[in-house]
């Protein structure tokens, strides 16, 4: 086995071993722990009997004291005290059983965490999972495949291990129809989002003793240890990098934890729970944050939770707004906002096109965006190729936060357009509905986009006031005609509002509409009200003639307007309309421009005034392409026509 691709694929295989037993959904309970296990077993092996001799000489000692003793023999941050190891195990085949759970029961506190939660949480760890081998007589089978591999550090580096997790993982999901993508991210992607983030930075990070990088959606954690191997490789290699993360799938869970443990890294920086709903790495500031979140995926479960930390204000992590509950991609954005630092802060996060535009004026995601770019925190905006990812060909983006922008580009935004062909190379093969990817040299190309800060075809630049607009309530007046119909009058004299008059009232007052009804049809609302107001000596109620106006009267745009007691037009709800005016643009002005000339008698009411924030990329990209012209089309169809004869006179003459 040559490569990662080839080990991957090897490991994969050993699943026909159990497809007779397993549905193909529940594979990934038997690889990934093995294959973690064996991992373990080549990266212990070296220390394997210094361990074994450090744990029968510290037997009696605490148990604190003798982890970080058994520790230190490993050369690990984790060990294994028991006899047995995988292929060790493969000695006594007939005790496979009891040998197996003393060979888990050997392991340190951390690694039994791990297991815990490939197991689903399970209170005994593995033990479902070796026990129903067992019981299937294929546990001896599963081991000895697993020991056939080499996994070792020399074959395998701590990132090909991350690669063959995920290669593990994206063939499962295949196989039980699920979406790969939301547990990873292409690598291809992710040192796109590294360069972005780390590159501008290079100067200020070659000076820096140690950073915090976090992702609150870490999957198996590839963009965390991508994020620090191009730092330590690229950048500053005595950066001291701090890796944190949080995931709420337990099986990814246990990958970047093991993945952390492996690489030397503090495991207990990995963290399990719905970030969402409940953060635990309450109060922790970072300097980098870098994440994937899901698309489309919907709060409803943890509304309760959400809509109270809504309810904290500035006190909370979702203060400004909440998105719709059918997607908590922007939930994750203001998590991040409110981690960051107040000496400086960048974000990097992935999004489908949804947070840019969905929500009007006054909506949850519209405040989102109101508040980062009323707080010059938007640096840039990537738009990526479709089909980058494993389960979606739908459109992508970058978003890149900074609140701590330079000089030169506060209070502007850049837009960048990497969507074109010539930002992506097509694969051979395609990975799921992964069609494209990003190398090297469009990464950087992109990169390169991003550091001049200029504009070009793909590259725009706008103040963050551009993207803002006032939505304001255009009304114009209600106009009102009375035909007081029998069916009409009939109708009020039902109504429980009538039948409310005192004394012989009910009866007057549908005689006095009797007798107005000889002079229909009204086109005077102020008539019509004063004339049945001196039939009855009495004034009408104001709930009366509301009734009377949504029972007898009827819209007509040659009546006269409508008026309140103020003597003030009164609004037709019917012909309400919205105009969205640029933060820019003088409204008073718009108005008089856009509005009156084809509605004269509208105005504007300005109490209802929202401030909203969407960005187009289709707009500020839309290139226009000419319509081919008729003659053009008709000797195209010409062509056609006489082509198509030629082919009918030699199929005759055949």
């Amino acid at each position: 086995m040559k490569n990662h691709s080839e080990i991957a694929e090897f490991l994969w295989k050993i699943a026909d071993l159990i497809k007779d037993d397993y549905e193909a959904k529940d594979y990934e309970d038997v690889i990934l722990p093995f294959t973690l296990l064996r991992r373990l077993d080549c990266v212990l092996e070296p220390t394997r009997e210094a361990v074994r001799k450090a744990a029968a000489k510290y037997k009696k000692i605490p148990d604190q004291t003798r982890d970080a003793l058994l520790k230190k023999a490993s050369g690990q941050p984790f060990y294994n005290t028991s006899e047995y190891s995988l292929i060790g195990l493969l000695k006594f085949p007939n005790d496979i059983g009891a040998n197996f759970s003393a060979y888990l029961a050997g392991f340190s506190a951390n690694v039994k965490d791990i297991l815990l939660n490939f197991s689903g949480g399970e209170e005994k760890g593995l033990s479902p999972i070796y026990e129903t081998l067992l019981r299937k007589r294929l546990l001896f089978k599963v081991t000895q495949g697993f020991a056939e591999a080499d996994l070792s550090p020399a074959t395998v580096d701590n990132h090909g291990m991350g690669t063959i997790f995920e290669y593990l993982i994206r063939k499962f999901k295949e196989a039980s129809n699920e979406a790969a993508g939301q547990f990873y991210t292409p690598r291809d992607i992710i040192r796109l989002m590294v360069k972005l983030v780390f590159e501008p930075d290079r100067a200020k990070l070659a000076k820096e003793k140690l950073i915090a990088i976090y992702d609150p959606a870490c999957g198996t954690g590839g963009m965390l240890t991508i994020a620090k191997e191009y730092l330590l490789g690229a950048v500053n290699p005595s950066l001291d990098v701090y890796l944190y993360g949080q995931e709420i799938n337990e099986k990814t869970y246990a990958v970047a934890k093991a993945d952390m443990l492996m690489k030397g890294e503090d495991p207990e920086n990995i963290k399990r729970e719905n970030t969402l709903s409940h953060d635990l790495l309450p109060g922790k500031q970072f300097n980098y944050m870098l994440s994937n979140p899901p698309f489309g995926k919907d709060w409803k479960n943890i509304r309760e939770e959400i809509e109270a930390e809504h309810a904290r204000g500035s006190a909370g992590r979702y203060g400004p707004g909440l998105p719709d509950v059918g997607d908590g991609a922007m939930l994750f954005l203001l998590h991040k906002i409110s981690k960051m630092a107040p000496q400086g802060s960048k974000i990097a996060i992935i999004f489908n096109g949804s947070p840019l535009f969905n929500g009007d004026a006054g909506s949850g995601p519209s405040n989102i965006r109101k508040y980062i770019l009323e707080n010059d925190w938007l640096d840039a905006i990537v738009a990526m190729p479709n089909d980058l990812f494993y389960n979606t060909g739908i459109a992508t983006y970058i978003w890149l936060i900074n609140n701590r922008k330079p000089p030169t580009r506060r209070g502007k935004v850049q837009l960048i357009n990497a969507s074109g062909e010539e930002f992506g190379t097509q694969l051979r093969r395609n990975l799921g509905k992964k069609r494209y990817e990003i190398s090297e040299d469009q990464s950087a190309a992109i990169l390169g986009i991003y550091e001049a800060f200029s504009e070009t075809k793909v590259s725009k630049i706008f103040d963050t006031t551009d993207f803002g607009y006032t939505k304001v309530c255009v009304e114009r007046p209600l106009r009102l005609r009375y035909d007081l119909t029998p069916e009409q009058r009939q109708t009020i004299r039902l109504d429980a509002t009538a039948l409310k008059l005192k004394d012989d009232r009910g009866d007057r007052f549908a005689a006095a509409l009797d007798t107005l009804a000889k002079q229909a049809p009204w086109k005077s609302d102020a008539k019509f009200y004063s004339t049945l107001t001196k039939a009855l000596t009495w004034a009408l109620p104001a709930g009366l003639k509301k009734t009377c106006r949504a029972l007898l009267a009827v819209r007509d745009e040659n009546a006269e307007i409508v008026k309140d007691d103020d003597g003030q037009p009164m609004p037709d709800s019917d012909l309400r309309d919205f105009e969205n005016v640029a933060l820019k643009e003088d409204i008073a002005a718009y108005f008089a421009r856009e509005v009156l000339p084809h509605v004269p008698d509208a105005w504007m009411d300005r109490s209802k005034d929202k401030v909203g924030y969407e960005i187009s990329f289709t707009k500020y990209f839309y290139e226009y392409t000419a319509l081919r012209s008729t003659a053009d089309i008709a000797a195209e169809l010409l062509k056609l026509d006489e082509e198509t004869e030629n082919l009918l006179r030699e199929v005759v003459k055949a």
